[in-house]
C-alpha cells in the first residue's frame, strides 16, 4: 500500500510541473526568461536582472521563483545566461533551470530601422524532491496519529533528475529606442523544451512538453517625456494556456530618472498592478497579483520584485582607429582648425572674439551677434540651448563626408557620449541654396547619415536629435587663405 502511495505522490509532483512551467508577471524585465532571441536586445553593453516571486503566501503552500539573468551585446551578437529556481509547496519539490544562449540582431530597411533577431539557449533542467518532507502511511499510528519522527520505511534510488534542455526564438522590432518615430511595434515567438526532456522520478517516462510563447506590443511616444506601451503575452504548454495583456506608461523625469506604472490582466487568474523607478543605470520594479480565479489555496495573490542593472561599457568598435585618410580635394574641403576632444570638454559658450581667432563653427546665437541677415528667420534649433562642438564637411551635392571628419569629429563625439551617458547632441544639417534647388532635403539627409553611423557604433538613437536648418547657418571658414561661407556640412551641437 505504501508503495502505491509513494508512486502516486511522485507521479502527481511530476505531473503538476509538467503541466505548466512557472511564470513571471514582470517577464518584460527579464527578456531572456521568455525568448532567447532577446539576449542583448535594447541595451548598449550589459544587463543584469534579478527577479523574486512568491505566490500563495500561506505557510506550506507558497510557490517561490528566483531568477537571475545576465545578457550582453557585442556588435550584433548577444550572449545570455540565466539561472532560475522554482520551489513548490511544503513537499520539498524544486525545479532548477540553467541556460546559456546566443542571439544575432540584423538591422535592415530604411535607415536600418527594422531589426530581426534570432537566438537559442542550451542548458540543463533539473527536478528534485526531499523525501524527508514527504509523509507516508507508516508514519501514522492509531494512538498519536502522524508521527514525523517515525521511519517512513522507504528507500529512494532517485530523488533528482537532470536532463538537457533546448530553447529557441525569434523577435522583431521597429525603430527601437528612436524618439523621433512615434509608433514602434515589436513582436516575437519562442519555443521552450523543444527536445522534450524526460524527467520522471520513476520508471514511467514523463516528458516536459514544448512550451510556445508569443509576445508583442507597441511603444507609443506621446511626448518628449511620456511613452505608453500596450503589451500582450500568450503561452501554451500541453493542455494549459495563458494570456496576459495590459499597458505600461513611462514618464521621464528631469533628474535622469524614469517612473513606470502599469496594469495587466492574466486571463482567469489575476489582475497585476505594476510600478517601477529607474535612476541612472538601476531599475527597481514591483508588482502584486490580485487573484481573480476561484482557486485560492494560499491567500489572495502574489508579490514580485525585480532589480535590473544596465552598466554602460566603452564605445563599440575600435575607438582609436588607425587613421588612413582617403585623398581629399583640399580646394573644396577646409582643414580642421582644432580637434574635437579639446572642444568637447565642457566650456563657456564661444564668444565672437574667439570665433575670429578660430573660425570653426558658429552657433545660432553667435551668428545673430555677428549680424548674419539670414538668421532673422526662425530655425528648428530655436527651442534648444546648446554649444557647438564640431562640424563635418560634406562634398558639394553629396552625402559623402571627409574621412578626416569621421576620425576627428564623429568618433570623438561617440567617445564623449559613451563617457557621459546623460548627454545628448543635435546633428544639424546644412546645405547651400544651389544644393537645395536640386534636393530640398539634402541637409536632413546629411544629418541622418551622421546619426546612422553613430547608432551603428552603439549610441542610442534617442540621444541624437537631427534638424535641418537648410541654408540658414553659414559658417565662416578659411580656405586657401580666404574666408568663405561653408554650407555643405553638418554641425554637432551639445545640448546643455
Amino acid at each position: 500500500m505504501k508503495k502505491i502511495i509513494t508512486i502516486a505522490t511522485l507521479c502527481m509532483l511530476s505531473g503538476m510541473v509538467n503541466a505548466q512551467d512557472h511564470h513571471l508577471s514582470q517577464y518584460f524585465n527579464v527578456p531572456v526568461f521568455y525568448n532567447p532571441a532577446l539576449a542583448g536586445n535594447g541595451i548598449q553593453n550589459m544587463r543584469i536582472a534579478v527577479d523574486y516571486r512568491n505566490q500563495w503566501l500561506a505557510p506550506g503552500l507558497s510557490n517561490k521563483t528566483q531568477t537571475i539573468a545576465l545578457d550582453k551585446i557585442v556588435n550584433k551578437v548577444g550572449f545570455g545566461l540565466m539561472v532560475s529556481k522554482n520551489s513548490a509547496g511544503k513537499d520539498g519539490f524544486s525545479r532548477l533551470s540553467v541556460l546559456g544562449g546566443i542571439s544575432y540582431h540584423a538591422n535592415f530597411g530604411y535607415q536600418k530601422r527594422h531589426q530581426l533577431s534570432s537566438g537559442f539557449q542550451v542548458g540543463i533542467l533539473q527536478k528534485s524532491f526531499d523525501p524527508n518532507k514527504l509523509t507516508f502511511e507508516s508514519q501514522y499510528t492509531p494512538d498519536i496519529g502522524y508521527d514525523p519522527s517515525a521511519s517512513n520505511g522507504e528507500t529512494f534510488a532517485n530523488t533528482k533528475v537532470t536532463r538537457p534542455d533546448i530553447n529557441a526564438g525569434i523577435a522583431y522590432h521597429y525603430a527601437q529606442g528612436n524618439k523621433e518615430i512615434l509608433i514602434k511595434p515589436f513582436a516575437g515567438a519562442s519555443f521552450s523544451h523543444i527536445n522534450k526532456p524526460k524527467e520522471s522520478f520513476i520508471e514511467e517516462q514523463n516528458v516536459n512538453p514544448i512550451r510556445m510563447n508569443f509576445h508583442g506590443g507597441v511603444t507609443i511616444t506621446c511626448s518628449k517625456t511620456i511613452d505608453m506601451k500596450p503589451l500582450v503575452y500568450f503561452m501554451k504548454q500541453d493542455g494549459f494556456q495563458e494570456m496576459s495583456a495590459g499597458i505600461i506608461s513611462e514618464l521621464s523625469l528631469s533628474n535622469n530618472s524614469l517612473v513606470k506604472l502599469g496594469l495587466l490582466y492574466r486571463n482567469n487568474d489575476a489582475m497585476v498592478a505594476y510600478a517601477g523607478y529607474q535612476f541612472n543605470k538601476v531599475f527597481l520594479g514591483t508588482s502584486y497579483d490580485f487573484n481573480t480565479s476561484k482557486y485560492k489555496p494560499g491567500g489572495s495573490g502574489a508579490y514580485e520584485i525585480s532589480l535590473v542593472y544596465t552598466p554602460q561599457g566603452r564605445a563599440k568598435g575600435k575607438r582609436n582607429e588607425e587613421r588612413k585618410p582617403e585623398p581629399v580635394n583640399r580646394k573644396k574641403l577646409p582643414e580642421q582648425k582644432a580637434t574635437p576632444p579639446q572642444v568637447l570638454t565642457p566650456a563657456p559658450v564661444i564668444t565672437p572674439s574667439i570665433i575670429e581667432q578660430n573660425p570653426i563653427v558658429v552657433s545660432l546665437a553667435e551668428m545673430s551677434m555677428r549680424g548674419e541677415s539670414k538668421m532673422n528667420e526662425k530655425t528648428e534649433l530655436s527651442e534648444y540651448n546648446y554649444q557647438t562642438i564640431g562640424y563635418v564637411v560634406f562634398q558639394n551635392y553629396s552625402l559623402k563626408y571627409d574621412i578626416n571628419n569621421r576620425f576627428d569629429v564623429i568618433e570623438a563625439t561617440i567617445d564623449y557620449l559613451y563617457k557621459n551617458s546623460n548627454r545628448r547632441i543635435i546633428v544639424s544639417g546644412n546645405a547651400s541654396e544651389a544644393e537645395l534647388n536640386k534636393n530640398s532635403s539634402i541637409g536632413k539627409q546629411r544629418a541622418e547619415t551622421v546619426k546612422a553611423y553613430m547608432i551603428d557604433k552603439g549610441i542610442d538613437a534617442d540621444r541624437i536629435i537631427t534638424v535641418d536648418v537648410k541654408d540658414k547657418m553659414p559658417a565662416l571658414m578659411t580656405e586657401e587663405g580666404t574666408q568663405v561661407e561653408r554650407l555643405s556640412r553638418t554641425d554637432i551641437l551639445l545640448i546643455k
